[in-house]
């Protein structure tokens, strides 16, 4: 038994000692522009007065030192309540910090209403994002990838 324990530690040491996700980089991993879907229902105050059922698209440009914009007419906003369909003339700004584990964080600007805020996952390669809001009342999924 000891033998076959010892063969199967010498033959796979990379499968049973894994290293954790790594994404060194840091901030530098996101950079360029991706395309991000977002959908969900919305109900704190960064989406007020739409609350209910919410679906955007749009582009996000990362500069790979821990900013971002949505540039002006590149996004469409879908809600419910009130309704709405549009694509917001105005340019977003934001931030963002990747972890070395990959995790990480985002923040929409859309002063004078209050911040969006996310939880982001990125692929090593930093190609795919996940993201979910954080926001108190919001329960917001969405995903980006880079063009």
């Amino acid at each position: 038994m000891k033998r076959i324990l010892l063969w199967v530690l010498a033959v796979s040491p990379t499968g049973l000692f894994a290293q954790p996700v790594q994404c060194a980089a840091g901030n530098l991993i996101l950079h360029g522009a991706y395309a991000v879907t977002i959908t969900g229902t919305a109900g704190s105050p960064v989406w007020a007065p739409f609350t209910g059922p919410v679906a955007t698209t749009g582009i996000f440009i990362f500069d790979g030192q821990g900013g971002l914009q949505l540039p002006a007419g590149t996004s469409t906003i879908v809600a419910s309540n009130p309704p709405l369909n549009v694509a917001p003339p105005f340019v977003i700004a934001g931030s963002y910090t990747v972890n070395r584990d990959c995790t990480g964080n985002l923040t929409l600007n859309f002063a004078p209403a209050p911040n969006g805020h996310y939880n982001l996952i990125t692929s090593p390669d930093g190609r795919q994002i996940t993201l979910i809001s954080t926001d108190k009342g919001d329960v917001l999924v969405g995903t980006a990838s880079r063009q």
